[in-house]
């Protein structure tokens, strides 16, 4: 019975990785293609301009979620009265939200002195009202670890959303495209995840459940406001120290050096936090998942980091027009320290597993504090000066999380270096000698070719040098399919 259930966690989590990867090739990349070719149609300021409410869209979202989510998910015995219970948290809870944004609308536009901001403030924000029914539908489908329906539905819905947002770019609605196509774009993912979940509410609401649930939640959710209030700090003062203009060269140069990092990212997390859960109670099998996720995540995110700095001009260049250069000194600064994030989320997965939402409060408090230092020393000389403040506050923020680590499963931060040192070693010669390669390549596909090919080539003989288990497992792998 018990090998039944391993071999069907084992299938489930292999299955999982295979659509979660499916869903993020898929909607993020769909998500950035697309958003190259609007940033094409559409000017800096239209993304500035967004990028001025990011923090109050995040902001929307983690109040709505009110920690819940993890909750339901790492409570083993969560019931059909759970689910619905937090169903009908979450609507109320969505309007709420909704109307305090409406309210505060000509305030926010006034705060960033650009009046068309209210209006675009209370037609985005009505997304967290259509999100909030289709939230707990995902959250049982992500219990359940099935990824397959929600990838194909984040398929569709960015493909349709986006394609709707190209015709409104070129027919010349300017920033009002990228508030149409969220709205249709979420609206379309709520009305499949409702069609292909077979989960309903019913009229049951248990205070009692309610109750349990944000016991566990309400760290979860204090700590995620702190870390999504401070996740978009910088977009708030850049916004509101700086111009439209400037925030939408940083956010695309953000969007840029996220996309490889989020998109590992959330593959892993979004299947091993729902495996983790189920083998919270044994810390052998945690540390040993730990591990591999940890190096699965490094092997793959810091080479394209790499990547991304060596290519960051011809890339711009190419992709976005030259109206959009200076956000290449962004894109290489961020992409230097770009790749910690994936360590630090993990750490902080195997908090929230262990059921320590207190550590996950702190982490969040003490990493807020230095957020917030880094901030008052750096804004007045300017936009890169805040980046560096960025990379001192997020290798601190991973020596944070790395020390509650060791209180959580005793695994000290020595341990953590030496189990992705070979990727680290690698990508600095990586880079090394692919910028003395390629220094001297003027035109710009050229030059990216030769930095996509010969750099990969450059890591992978490393690693294979130095004898990592996982290259030499693939290699061998290979060989044997080659031999068939």
């Amino acid at each position: 019975m018990t090998k039944n259930i391993k071999v069907n966690l084992r299938k489930k989590t292999i299955d999982g990785f295979f659509w979660s990867f499916f869903d993020n090739v898929g909607t993020v990349g769909g998500q950035f293609v697309i958003g190259i070719i609007l940033a094409r149609l559409l000017t800096p300021a239209d993304f500035g301009m967004i990028g001025m409410l990011t923090i109050f869209i995040a902001i929307g979202q983690s109040l709505m979620n009110s920690g819940f989510a993890q909750a339901l998910i790492q409570k083993k015995d969560s019931d059909h009265i759970d689910f619905s219970t937090v169903f009908y948290f979450n609507v109320f809870s969505s309007i709420i939200i909704w109307l305090v944004i409406w309210l505060c609308s000509p305030f926010i536009a006034v705060f960033y002195n650009q009046p068309q901001l209210g209006l675009l403030a209370k037609v985005l924000c009505f997304s967290f009202v259509i999100d909030s029914f289709g939230w707990i539908q995902q959250i049982h489908l992500n219990k359940a670890i099935e990824f397959k329906a929600q990838s194909i539905i984040g398929v569709v819905s960015v493909l349709v959303g986006g394609s709707i947002g190209i015709y409104l770019a070129v027919s010349g609605y300017g920033v009002w495209t990228l508030v149409i196509q969220t709205l249709i774009r979420t609206t379309i993912k709520v009305l499949l995840l409702w069609k292909v979940n077979s989960w309903r509410p019913t009229l049951v609401f248990s205070f009692s459940s309610l109750k349990k649930l944000f016991n566990y939640g309400s760290k979860i959710l204090i700590g995620g406001l702190i870390a999504t209030i401070f996740n978009n700090i910088y977009l708030l003062v850049i916004g509101r120290l700086f111009n439209a203009q400037s925030l939408g060269y940083y956010t695309r140069a953000t969007q840029f050096k996220d996309l490889p990092v989020n998109t590992i990212n959330s593959i892993v997390q979004k299947v091993t936090y729902p495996v983790f859960a189920k083998i919270q109670d044994d810390d052998i099998k945690l540390k040993s998942g730990f591990r591999k996720v940890s190096r699965t995540l490094v092997s793959i995110s810091l080479p394209l980091m790499v990547i991304l700095y060596l290519i960051a001009d011809p890339l711009i260049r190419i992709m976005l027009t030259e109206k959009w250069i200076p956000a290449v000194p962004y894109l290489q600064m961020l992409s230097t320290f770009g790749w910690i994030h994936v360590l630090q989320t993990t750490n902080i997965t195997i908090f929230t597993v262990k059921g320590r939402s207190d550590y996950y409060l702190n982490f969040q408090l003490v990493e807020k504090i230095i957020i917030t230092l880094a901030i008052v020393v750096t804004y007045r000389y300017g936009i890169e000066a805040m980046i560096w403040g960025q990379m001192v506050t997020t290798i601190l923020s991973y020596l944070l999380s790395s020390y509650f680590m060791r209180k959580v499963i005793d695994i000290k931060f020595k341990t953590q270096i030496t189990n992705i040192l070979p990727f680290l070693l690698s990508a600095l010669i990586m880079l090394a000698v692919t910028l003395f390669i390629t220094r001297n390549i003027k035109s710009d596909i050229i030059n990216i070719i030769t930095t996509c090919t010969f750099g990969s080539a450059v890591y992978l003989l490393f690693l294979w040098i130095q004898r990592v288990d996982e290259v030499i497992f693939v290699i061998n792998y290979l060989t044997k399919l080659m031999k068939k």
